[in-house]
Formats: structure tokens, sequence, C-alpha cells
């Protein structure tokens, strides 16, 4: 192990509360690199394991009081402090402080650093009309649905999951939770999109005059296939509670999260026809080609010329944020991170521009807020407090 006289002065600092912030966070570097190594105690640390954990659990106790320093805009529980200082001094001895500080805390849960909470990955649920469920979580990037369902890696799903007495036109419900998006191929070739805590229902088999979906929740990207029956185009259709879109092109977005606003449609190429369900407007039809948009909501249909890229990011891997709120942008990582958001601020002015990868941890997401100020903590695991400056 290279420089270990360094890293055992840095232990001595953090036992004798003299290490910097900028310190601490070389010598938790150090111990994650090195976790599984063996170390001895050097004698100058303790006589023995029981007094080195008595030194480190009065460390611990006195530093309980001390608040994190912000300006490294991490959080992390003394739990885990002591778990890293110990680890990499005497080994194993951490286990026998951990329980002993946490039966000295009971009622308070242990908690986790926002650098812990991972982003959201590949997975669903699909649910069949005869009530059977399949966990799709380890299914790879997608599904594919024809006479049987594959995975998009070409693994067969367990047909006889689909042998109780269903027809091909049997409805299909796949649902995203929080944390998690998937893809879709449908019986005609059309593929989908969808994001996190999304929904769609479809047809096992679509039938020769027409083809529809129903989104029932969430957000959607939608690439359409072209599709004849003896020279005539199938025409095919999304619907939902607000409107129905029919396809008259290839790619578009739906985005129904914000019941406030509406339903927004977005094409990145071809075209579509959007109508409104309500009573009042459901003559209205409008045309979008690409670069347009529809926002469907209880005043109507109004449409925008747009830069897609914005609302087309989710499905390339990024957020995009242009003067979006602090509520807007926390939505989007509720979402993803499967996390709750709670405010102690009352009202924020603050607009964030910016276009971020969503596959960082959480710690790395919430940068964004930090170029404004914002201060927050994570609570109880998941539970992220957005507090006044």
């Amino acid at each position: 192990m290279n420089d270990i006289n360094r890293y055992r002065e840095l232990a001595s600092k953090w036992l004798n509360g003299s290490i910097t912030e900028v310190e601490k966070e070389e010598f938790l570097a150090w111990y994650k690199a090195h976790v599984d190594e063996q170390i001895t105690i050097p004698s100058s640390f303790a006589k023995d394991e029981t007094e080195l954990k008595q030194r480190i659990l009065s460390n611990v106790k006195a530093s309980m009081q001390q608040s994190y320093t912000p300006k490294t805009g991490k959080i992390r529980s003394l739990t885990r402090k002591v778990r890293a200082i110990a680890a990499s001094i005497i080994t194993l001895a951490v286990l026998g402080v951990g329980y002993y500080y946490l039966s000295e805390r009971k009622g308070e849960g242990v908690h986790i650093a926002l650098e812990d909470v991972n982003p959201g990955k590949n997975k669903a649920i699909l649910s069949l009309d005869d009530g059977s469920v399949i966990d799709l979580q380890e299914g790879g990037q997608g599904l594919i649905v024809g006479k049987e369902l594959y995975y998009m890696d070409g693994t067969a799903l367990e047909s006889v999951l689909f042998t109780n007495g269903e027809s091909e036109s049997s409805l299909v419900t796949l649902s995203t939770p929080r944390g998690g998006e998937y893809q879709l191929k449908l019986p005609d070739g059309t593929r989908v999109w969808l994001n996190a805590a999304s929904s769609i229902r479809f047809p096992r088999k679509f039938n020769q005059n027409k083809r529809e979906v129903e989104l029932l929740a969430g957000e959607a990207f939608f690439d359409v296939a072209a599709n004849s029956v003896d020279g005539k185009k199938v025409p095919f259709f999304v619907k939902n509670r607000e409107q129905l879109v029919e396809v008259l092109g290839t790619q578009f977005n739906i985005n129904t999260y914000d019941k406030k606003l509406g339903v927004v449609t977005t094409v990145a190429e071809g075209s579509v026809a959007v109508e409104s369900n309500n009573e009042s407007y459901r003559h209205d039809r409008m045309v979008l080609a690409v670069g347009m948009q529809t926002i469907v909501n209880e005043s109507g249909i109004t449409k925008y010329e747009v830069d897609p890229e914005q609302f087309l990011a989710w499905k390339e891997g990024y957020f995009y944020f242009n003067d979006a709120n602090i509520y807007t942008v926390l939505q989007s990582f509720e979402r993803w991170y499967d996390i709750d958001v709670n405010y102690e601020v009352v009202r924020s002015d603050d607009l964030f521009y910016g276009k971020l990868p969503k596959n960082v941890t959480l710690d790395k997401a919430l940068n964004i807020l930090k170029t404004a100020g914002v201060h927050f903590e994570l609570k109880n695991g998941r539970q992220l407090i957005i507090k006044n400056k």
C-alpha cells in the first residue's frame, strides 16, 4: 500500500479533531480504494481495539454538534464517517463501533449520503389481462412484442404466461416506476420510450384497420412505423384522457406529468394531428409539423413553435432545463432518483438553465441548485429537504 504513513497521519488528525474538510475527503477516497486490505494498529493510536473504539466513539459524539461545511456541498452521516475511519485503521472493529453508536441513538434512521443516491435505470412491470404480472427489471433495455415476447437482447419471456385464453388482441400494460425507464417495440415495429413513472396500454396485436395505444400516465416518445394493408395506410393513434393524437408522420413526444399545465405534444419528425377530448373543443384539430408543440388543457388547444431538443433530451439521457423554476427541476429529480422533496422555502424566484446527464448520482445533479445558493439536506434515506437560504 502506498503512502500508508500519510493516511495514518490523517487518521490521527481525525481522531484528535485537527483534520480539515479537504483532508477528510482525501482520507475517505483512500479508504474506499483499500477497504478490503488488512491494516495493523499503530501503538500510537491505542493499546488495543477496545481502547481505539472508545477513542473513535468519543470523537464522533463530540462532532455530533458540528454542522457540515457548505463549501463541499456534501452531507455525510456521522455513522458513515465512523465506519470509514475505524475500518481503515482496524479493519473489522468498525462493526462494533457502528453497532454501539447506533444503539446509543435509538429511534433515528440510518441516513445515506447524497452521493449514494443512484440515478434511475431500465426497469418496468408488464401487466396482462389475465392478472399475470412480469417484473422486467432484469430484462435489459426493452421489450419486443409479437406472438411471443422477447427482451431486446433476444431472450424470450415465458410464453406460458400468454396461453390462459388470451386472444392476440388482449391488452397489455407496461409501467415504469419512479427511478425507472424502458423501451418497447410494438407488434407493428413502432418503438416507444417510456420515461419514469409512466404507463402505456396496447394490444398484443393490432387489427388491420386501426392501430391505437393509450398513454395512461407520464411521458413517452414514439417512433411510429409505417404500416399498410392492401396498399392502404393503417392509421396510428395515441389517446389519453385529455386528447387524441393521429400520427401523420413518425417521431413525437407526449408529456402528461404536469396536470395544471396540460398535455404537451412535441413533434421531432413528420407530423401529427391533435384533438382535444373536451366537449367544448372537440372540433378543434391542429396539425403539427417538426418544431411545433401543442398544450391541451381545460382551456382548449394552444400551438407553439419550440426547439424540440429541450423536450426530447430525457430520451437521450439528459435533463434539459430552460428557465425552469426550482419546483420543475426537483419534480424531475423526484421521478428519476425516487426521492421525496419537502420545502422549507415559501417561494423561490430562481430560474435554472442547463443540460445535465441523467446517469450521475443525486449530489452531482443537485449542483445546478448550488449555483443559485440553494441549501438542502437528505434525511431518512430519500427525503430531500430544501432549506431557506
